[in-house]
């Protein structure tokens, strides 16, 4: 009997696949230790979620295992971790005001708009605005230091806002160039900083 016969969606269960669906296990692990208000092992998971998305597009082009389904599972992998996870940030561990809510609001629906664009555009050399597992990176260091150091929350409504407005713009961004590189050693760096002194 073949798999699809069971399900439908066993057919698209490939290696890229697996670890993009790696990625949302680690991400609702992460939720559940920001229910806990253990922000630092939600980080840890956070990065481990981060590694998936950085890989599994490798591992599919190596492959030859690009397909329209993983396309669409990791923009729903995306979704959850990168568009979602501020809320439970916010929820769980800031004493958050009306102004914060509302900017919040905004980033979600940037990120939203900003992933079904890029279903539809995506592909090619460049990205158009900043991706969203970036502007997730920079919610987390942020977020660790307004916990963790009481950095003003004013800091919070700006950084919703701000990277809100990059994801949807309009600027190009090369993939793979340098400064994906220098996001990648500075997340690196931050992880470890959770990890030994966190």
């Amino acid at each position: 009997m073949k798999l699809a016969n069971i399900s439908p969606v066993l057919k698209h269960m490939n290696l890229p696949n697996m670890i993009t669906t790696f990625g949302l296990v680690f991400g609702i692990i992460a939720a559940y230790f920001l229910t806990r208000q253990d922000l630092r092992m939600a980080i840890i998971m956070l990065f481990f979620a981060g590694v998936m998305d950085l890989i599994d597009g490798f591992v599919a082009s190596k492959l030859k295992q690009v397909s329209e389904f993983g396309k669409h599972l990791d923009t729903l992998v995306d979704f959850f971790t990168c568009v979602i996870m501020p809320l439970w940030m916010v929820f769980y561990l800031l004493d958050y005001t009306h102004v914060v809510f509302v900017a919040l609001i905004f980033y979600c629906i940037c990120g939203l708009w900003r992933l079904a664009n890029y279903n539809l555009v995506g592909g090619g050399e460049h990205f158009r605005g900043l991706p969203v597992p970036s502007a997730m990176a920079i919610v987390t260091v942020v977020t660790w230091f307004v916990v963790m150091h009481s950095w003003p929350m004013l800091v919070v409504i700006i950084m919703f806002i701000v990277l809100g407005m990059l994801m949807v713009s309009g600027f190009q961004l090369v993939k793979y160039g340098l400064w994906q590189k220098a996001f990648g050693v500075c997340g690196l760096l931050f992880f470890l900083y959770v990890v030994i002194w966190g």
